[in-house]
């Protein structure tokens, strides 16, 4: 009984403070960094008005939504490219029109990182350090700034992930934040598949912790509701809110012949799915996105009288020091019964495992963008419980300190090349190409 203690869920006894130490919830520095990371992402947001990369395949799609015509870019669902018809039709088709919904999307999906790892941890510094790592990981801010579904497939998925470690966390609103988080989850795989296995492991995680509170290591994790209700909420409810939304295409006024039904219509996105084999330049493979060997170039040209440049890449320090720190989460887990550790490291295997097994033939360094999250957050609960929280603090403080400031100085360095500002010159890319592999 005393094991089941130790491992008890948080609980609130006051609004604003955990536990018997009485820490505050570092709100006002939440509120601080998303505003810091909005501005960064807004400004000249419109720069660049014409099409990069991908965004040829998504913004035709999303206006012919806006004009209810034919289905395009058939091989995506639906949700995520009306988000963006309906941005258009607020802020007109212009390159801010296109990319709003993204830059949205990561504001919120940084809100809700810092939200997640305050709730799970009950740590101020992790949690203001997982904001801050987020909003340099570059992966973030870059994503934010263009016309894709991944930057909107990962707000929902993270949205979801929050309201469900908030009900297990506080054990308030346990029912209705888990019926959020499946309405999230649904929202998210009807973007993009890519959150489909963390919202199933998600789901193991729930039914996991209800059979070790049999054996008392842990309590149930949603208190009285049974695991049976819980694969409602956040299994069926998300596939069929994903399969319905399927049915908007009927409203279509040259609907796909092909479409007969959301369930027939599955096999035929995996088929066109797997018939992209044409090699590109930027294709690569999950082992090279862990290790930040091949980014994509999202743009790079001459325009308006500068060279300018939108390159897709995590930053190198927390990518490769963040491997690192999710062997910290998983010895902090196991050694240590750190469970919201382990669950992070679990969750970055279930997120890239995805793409060690999938069929698809063509694939790219953006599909980290979930993993890249977890490792923001991985660093920031290992800097916490290695260093912060370390006996003989005043002097480790200052190791942590410096790691944000050598991380903070790689993504000024960086910045331009993030952000398509004025470059030096045509030659410029050499300047922050520092791996060959990277031009």
């Amino acid at each position: 009984m005393q094991r089941a203690a130790r491992s008890a869920p948080v609980r609130y006894p006051q609004a604003r403070t955990v536990g018997p130490g009485g820490v505050r919830d570092p709100r006002g520095w939440i509120a601080a960094i998303v505003l810091a990371f909005a501005i960064i992402v807004f400004r000249g947001l419109d720069t660049i008005a014409n099409m990069m990369f991908d965004e040829i395949h998504y913004v035709p799609a999303s206006r012919a939504w806006v004009g209810g015509l034919r289905l395009l870019n058939p091989e995506h669902p639906v949700l995520g490219k009306q988000i963006m018809a309906l941005s258009i039709r607020m802020f007109g088709d212009n390159s801010f029109g296109w990319r709003f919904p993204a830059a949205v999307s990561g504001c919120l999906s940084l809100l809700a990182v810092m939200r997640i790892t305050w709730h799970a941890s009950v740590s101020r510094f992790a949690t203001i350090s997982a904001g801050i790592f987020t909003a340099t990981n570059f992966v973030l801010l870059v994503q934010s700034r263009i016309a894709m579904l991944d930057g909107l497939m990962l707000a929902f998925l993270l949205l979801g992930c929050w309201s469900l470690v908030a009900a297990v966390a506080t054990q308030r609103w346990v029912r209705a934040r888990v019926i959020l988080a499946g309405l999230l989850f649904g929202l998210s795989f009807a973007v993009k598949w890519n959150g489909a296995p963390v919202i199933a492991y998600a789901g193991l995680c729930i039914f996991a912790g209800n059979v070790l509170a049999r054996f008392g290591w842990t309590r149930r994790p949603l208190g009285q509701m049974t695991i049976f209700e819980a694969g409602w909420w956040l299994g069926a409810v998300p596939l069929a809110i994903y399969l319905v939304s399927f049915e908007t295409i009927k409203l279509l006024r040259y609907p796909n012949p092909r479409y007969t039904g959301p369930v027939e219509w599955q096999q035929y996105m995996m088929q066109l799915q797997e018939s992209v084999t044409k090699p590109h330049n930027y294709m690569s493979q999950w082992w090279q996105w862990a290790l930040d060997l091949r980014p994509i170039w999202y743009f790079y040209q001459e325009y308006e009288g500068a060279w300018r440049g939108l390159l897709m890449i995590g930053n190198p320090l927390q990518m490769w020091v963040g491997l690192v720190a999710l062997l910290g989460c998983l010895w902090l887990g196991l050694r240590r019964r750190r469970w919201d550790c382990l669950v992070l490291a679990g969750g970055w295997m279930a997120a890239i495992g995805m793409w060690v097994v999938a069929p698809k033939p063509v694939q790219f360094y953006y599909h980290y963008l979930i993993c890249a999250m977890f490792l923001s957050i991985a660093l920031a609960l290992v800097l916490d419980a290695a260093v912060w929280q370390q006996p003989f603090r005043r002097v480790k403080r200052g190791w942590a300190i410096a790691f944000h400031a050598l991380n903070g100085a790689v993504f000024l360095y960086f910045f331009k090349i993030l952000t398509a500002l004025p470059l030096a010159g045509k030659g410029a890319f050499t300047v922050f190409a520092i791996l060959k592999s990277w031009r």
